[in-house]
């Protein structure tokens, strides 16, 4: 039985070989390759696109760039009108939409032809950003690389400025986010301006759309300001009191008092020093200064000059410092700033000759309360200028 069975399984691998062998080509004769097709994206002509689409080459097919003197000159007026109210600032964007780079002696004019057209024609914010903003990026003629950092800045004088005043780029959106790029720049991709069909294109077979336009960032913002840190967990528990900044309701305050650790160099050179027990972290003021802090708001808050004036005493903790703030101000020129600063400067006067140093707290003398001994050396000072609210609430959010 066994023997019958591997019979029929030779057999069968026998008969299977010239199924599966290939015929070998007859003398003189060589496989021809597989037709190329001849429309399409792979042709190799171009195929014939439908409306509103680029048209596609084939890889064999794509014709070189055009020759300096075969290139046409432009065909329609450019604009001479000023720069400066389309040129690029640090306010704009941050996220942006890259939508074409012009290079030669009329880059300008030609980027600020293609600008009219998408603010006038499309109703998009366009702006003009020009290479010789950042010298810095090539070298300059007369300007060795050692040269000293304030012989590179942008205010470089002729000869020098000529030679990278050949590129002019049109940036288009005020975007905040980058998603809100994604969609600007899709819609970006679909024009066809009318003025890029009267300009001189060094590759024939583009079409005169923005098709080839990218997302990019504004380079006058800092990167820190593009893709912010997620907020300290620790600032904003350190600042959820009643007394926080946070809850300040103007734009600006007046700072009168600050708690922070010491600062102390070992000059001995060696391990322990006297200095040691000065700024060891159990007896560092910064231990307490949050606690400092916190005391030194309501005592000021409970004064009856402050009661008076019905200025609110605010506090804001961050790692290494505990400030005190009094008032709120929605403008650096508020007239009543310079009021409260002199009535401030009476009030830290009177503050300021009752301190007491003691280790418990006492009954008060007279109307200024006696304080311990981490509070006695602080005294208040209400300062010159200013601080904005804005900018210390943006670390606490």
């Amino acid at each position: 039985m066994k023997s019958r069975i591997a019979a029929i399984a030779i057999w069968g691998c026998l008969a299977s070989v010239p199924a599966g062998a290939q015929t070998p080509p007859a003398a003189g004769r060589v496989p021809s390759a597989p037709p190329t097709t001849t429309g399409g994206s792979y042709g190799s002509q171009a195929a014939t696109p439908p409306a509103g689409q680029p048209k596609e080459y084939a890889a064999d097919a794509i014709p070189g760039p055009t020759l300096e003197e075969d290139l046409k000159p432009v065909s329609i007026a450019l604009p001479n009108d000023p720069l400066e109210p389309y040129l690029l600032t640090k306010e704009n964007g941050p996220f942006m939409v890259l939508a074409q780079v012009f290079r030669g002696v009329d880059s300008e004019r030609l980027a600020l032809a293609l600008c009219k057209e998408l603010r006038e024609e499309y109703h998009l914010p366009a702006y003009i950003l020009r290479s010789k903003e950042f010298p810095m990026k090539s070298y300059i003629r007369g300007t060795p690389v050692q040269a000293p950092s304030e012989t590179t800045k942008s205010a470089i004088k002729l000869p020098e400025r000529i030679r990278i005043q050949d590129e002019a780029a049109v940036l288009v959106g005020n975007e905040k986010t980058e998603q809100g790029t994604e969609v600007l720049l899709h819609k970006v991709r679909k024009i066809y301006p009318k003025c890029l069909k009267h300009m001189p294109r060094l590759f024939a077979w583009r079409d005169g759309s923005l098709y080839r336009a990218i997302r990019t960032t504004n380079p006058y913002v800092p990167a820190q300001w593009l893709y912010p840190r997620p907020p300290d967990k620790l600032m904003i528990q350190m600042n959820s009191g009643l007394r926080s900044i946070a809850h300040c309701p103007g734009h600006y305050t007046i700072q009168v008092a600050q708690f922070a650790g010491h600062t102390a160099y070992n000059l001995t050179g060696g391990e322990e020093s006297k200095f040691d027990k000065f700024i060891n972290e159990r007896k560092s003021p910064l231990r307490t200064a949050h606690d400092d802090a916190e005391r030194l708001a309501d005592r000021l808050a409970a004064m009856p000059e402050v009661k008076q004036l019905g200025l609110p005493v605010f506090v804001y903790h961050d790692r290494t410092t505990s400030r005190v703030y009094v008032g709120s101000f929605n403008s650096p020129d508020d007239p009543n700033a310079s009021a409260v600063h002199e009535e401030l400067i009476r009030v830290a006067a009177k503050a300021n000759s009752s301190l007491q140093p003691t280790s418990r707290w006492k009954k008060p003398q007279s109307d200024m309360q006696v304080l311990p001994a981490s509070l006695a050396s602080q005294m208040i000072v209400p300062a010159a200028m200013l601080t904005n609210v804005d900018d210390l609430k943006k670390t606490i959010q």
